[in-house]
C-alpha cells in the first residue's frame, strides 16, 4: 500500500512506532493528543506542495513536507512515494 493510499496520520504513527519498535497501537501517546490529526489531513490536500509542518511527540520532533515526505528528528525515513525506508 502506497502514501498516497494511506492516511498521513497513520503514516507518522507507523514510522513512530516502528522507531521505536513496538506497533503503533502500542505507542505511549496518541497522535491526535499531539496534533490536529484532522487538520494534518486536511493539508496533505493542497494543491500547494511547498509546506512544511512540524511538531514535536515525546521524544521525537516531526516534520511532514507537502510533497508527503516525513522527517523524524531531521532524519528522512519516508519520502511521499513508494521508496519508504520503513517497507513493511
Amino acid at each position: 500500500m502506497g502514501p498516497e493510499s494511506t492516511s498521513v496520520s497513520l503514516r507518522v504513527a507507523r514510522v513512530l512506532a516502528e522507531i521505536e519498535g513496538v506497533e503503533p497501537h502500542e505507542l505511549e501517546y496518541s497522535l491526535y493528543n499531539c496534533i490536529n490529526t484532522e487538520a494534518l489531513e486536511l493539508l496533505m490536500t493542497s494543491k500547494q506542495p511547498e509546506w512544511e509542518l512540524t511538531f514535536r511527540v515525546p521524544d521525537h520532533t516531526v516534520t511532514v513536507y507537502g510533497t508527503g515526505a516525513i522527517e523524524i528528528d531531521g532524519e528522512l525515513v519516508e519520502e511521499g512515494s513508494e521508496n519508504s525506508i520503513f517497507k513493511e
